[in-house]
């Protein structure tokens, strides 16, 4: 999914030389991935956008310490999920809010106001796209934290078990358990709604 290779070579570059040339690649690259992680966990397209900016901001502030050890991708989304962690802190006592408006998101990862041109769909393909995308965001949103993480960076991001074991400092098998439970209880709750998201192997 990502050039590991050149993604360190591009974080050395902003390191050692603070090359913004380079933190752009980094930013054209992981930008929308970002976006969407936040966006399952929020369900809000603006605040989505400001998280993402966060976390680039922090990317930047933090690059004198950054150390090639180990995969640039799990180094990024655990900046991200550090960031929604303490942002979930302040909200969590908040009930979570959706947007029924607005821009969302289209199956290549683009943000889009009106599902009829991303889709190509008639009107009615339209009610129910945007239906479906409500129900998942809601139903995602209802996910416990710990699972939702996990959910979030599997099946949304497509990241590997184990990848997502070294950004949540959990060992694998907890990966494994939460995301078992999760997908049983999306299914056991809306079914219909989830046989395409979770049918993917998670590698």
């Amino acid at each position: 999914m990502f050039d590991n290779e050149q993604d360190v070579r591009l974080m050395l570059a902003v390191k050692e030389n603070d090359s913004e040339q380079a933190l752009r690649k980094i930013y054209d690259t992981y930008r929308r991935p970002i976006c969407k992680f936040f966006y399952r966990c929020t369900c809000d397209y603006t605040t989505s956008q400001d998280y993402a900016q966060e976390v680039f901001l922090r990317l930047w502030k933090s690059r004198k310490r950054y150390q090639a050890t180990g995969r640039f991708s799990t180094y990024i989304f655990q900046i991200a999920k550090n960031l929604w962690l303490n942002e979930w802190d302040k909200r969590r006592r908040r009930p979570a809010e959706l947007p029924l408006d607005g821009e969302r998101y289209n199956q290549k990862g683009e943000p889009v106001r009106d599902q009829h041109e991303a889709q190509g769909v008639g009107p009615p393909g339209h009610l129910l796209q945007k239906e479906h995308e409500e129900r998942v965001a809601r139903a995602i949103g209802t996910l416990p934290e710990k699972l939702r993480l996990v959910f979030a960076m599997s099946q949304i991001q497509g990241l590997k078990y184990r990848e997502v074991a070294e950004i949540l400092d959990i060992p694998e098998g907890t990966v494994k358990s939460r995301m078992s439970r999760a997908v049983k209880f999306l299914r056991d709750h809306f079914q219909p709604y989830f046989e395409e998201e979770t049918g993917r192997s998670s590698g």
